[in-house]
C-alpha cells in the first residue's frame, strides 16, 4: 500500500515539478553516434518476395489501446520540447492468421498495479515513466469485445519484457509465449532481491507458464532485409521476427505481411516516429545500450526506403496507423 500511494504522490505532482532553467541544457540528452556504414542492402527483389513468399491464405490485425505511458517531450524524442507532457500509447497487436489462429504480438498494460509499476526513481529525475489506464481497457477485455476469447489466442510474442510489452504475457493459457533468450537472460542478470516474487520477472514468467514459454536465439537466423537476423515465425512467410537490440539487448520487432501490405511493429526498439524518421534519440536510462539502438533505429529506415508502402508503428505511438490510411488495421480502445 506503501509503494502505490507513494507512487500515487508522485505521479500525481510530476506535473508540479520544477522546470529546466530557461535557456539550460537538459543533462540527460544523448549525443548521436556517427552513423552506421555496413546496414545491410535491400535487393531490388525484396519487396517483390514479400507477397511470392507468403505462403497463408489470409493474415489480418488489428490494434488494441490498453493504456497510456505518461512522460516528458524531451524523454522520448530530441525532437520534443523538454516542457511537453505527453500521454503515448500502450498497445498490443492482435494478428489473425488464416490456419494458425490468433497471435499477440505485445499484451498491453496489466489492470494490476503491481504488473505496471511507476518508475519513482525517474519521475524524481524529471525523466517521468509512469502509466495510467481505465477499466476495461486491457488485452483481455478488448479481444473479447472483438469475439477473441483467452483461449482462442495461440501464441503471444513479446518485444521485451517491459511492463507495457509483457503485462499479461501469462493470461493467455493455450499460447506459446515467445521471449527473446537474450532478453531472458538480460532480464535474469538485473534482478535484484526486491524483485523476488514479481510477477513478470523470469522467474514467475517460467513458473507460470512452464513449457508454453519458448526462448528464440535469432543470432544464428539469415538475414532479412536490412535487418541482421530474422526468424519466420510460422515458416510460411507472414510473420517474421526480427533483432532490434538497443533499449534492451534483446529486443524483438514483428514485420507482419498482411492482406493488404507489409507492416512493420517496432516493439521496445522505437517509442514514437521521431526516433526513426528523424533519428531522435531518447534520453539517457531510456535504452541499454546506445550504439545498437542507433543501429536498430538505421535498420527500420532501410526498411521504409526499400519498401515504400512499409508501415511502421513504434512501440509507444500508434499515430503511423491512424495517418497511414490503412483501414485494415483498427484501432480498439475501451468505448
Amino acid at each position: 500500500m506503501r509503494r502505490a500511494a507513494l507512487a500515487a504522490l508522485l505521479l500525481a505532482s510530476a506535473g508540479c515539478l520544477p522546470e529546466l532553467p530557461e535557456g539550460k541544457k537538459n543533462p540527460w540528452a544523448v549525443t548521436p553516434p556517427k552513423a552506421p556504414t555496413d546496414i545491410r542492402k535491400i535487393p531490388h527483389t525484396f519487396s517483390l518476395s514479400l507477397t511470392a513468399n507468403r505462403r497463408a491464405d489470409s493474415v489480418r490485425m488489428d490494434a488494441l489501446a490498453t493504456g497510456q505511458v505518461r512522460t516528458r517531450g524531451e524523454t522520448v524524442s530530441s525532437m520534443k520540447s523538454w516542457h511537453a507532457k505527453l500521454k503515448l500509447d500502450a498497445p498490443a497487436f492482435a494478428v489473425r492468421h488464416s490456419s494458425a489462429g490468433v497471435i499477440l504480438f505485445g499484451t498491453g498494460l496489466s489492470p494490476e498495479r503491481d504488473r505496471r509499476p511507476d518508475d519513482v526513481r525517474s519521475v524524481l529525475e524529471q525523466r517521468p515513466w509512469t502509466f495510467s489506464r481505465k477499466k476495461g481497457q486491457d488485452a483481455v477485455s478488448l479481444l473479447a469485445g472483438l469475439g477473441i476469447g483467452v483461449e482462442d489466442v495461440r501464441w503471444v510474442v513479446l518485444s521485451s519484457l517491459e511492463p507495457e510489452q509483457a503485462g499479461m504475457a501469462d493470461a493467455f493459457p493455450e499460447a506459446t509465449v515467445v521471449v527473446s533468450r537474450r532478453e531472458w537472460e538480460w532480464r535474469k542478470g538485473r534482478l535484484k532481491p526486491s524483485d523476488k516474487g514479481w510477477a513478470l520477472s523470469p522467474e514467475a514468467l517460467e513458473a507460470a507458464l512452464g513449457p508454453r514459454l519458448m526462448l528464440v536465439d535469432l543470432s544464428d537466423k539469415p538475414a532479412f532485409g536490412p535487418f541482421e537476423n530474422g526468424l519466420d515465425l510460422l515458416s510460411d512467410g507472414s510473420l517474421i521476427l526480427v533483432a532490434l537490440p538497443g533499449r534492451t539487448p534483446g529486443t524483438l520487432g514483428l514485420w507482419a505481411n498482411l492482406d493488404e501490405g507489409p507492416v512493420l511493429m517496432t516493439g521496445s526498439a522505437a517509442y514514437v516516429l521521431d526516433n526513426y524518421l528523424d533519428l531522435a534519440l531518447p534520453v539517457k536510462g531510456r535504452f541499454d545500450d546506445l550504439e545498437e539502438y542507433w543501429r536498430s533505429l538505421y535498420c527500420i529506415r532501410a526498411a521504409m526506403k526499400g519498401v515504400p508502402r512499409l508501415v511502421v508503428v513504434p512501440g509507444n505511438d500508434l499515430s503511423p496507423l491512424r495517418l497511414s490510411g490503412r483501414k485494415d488495421v483498427p484501432v480498439h480502445t475501451r468505448k
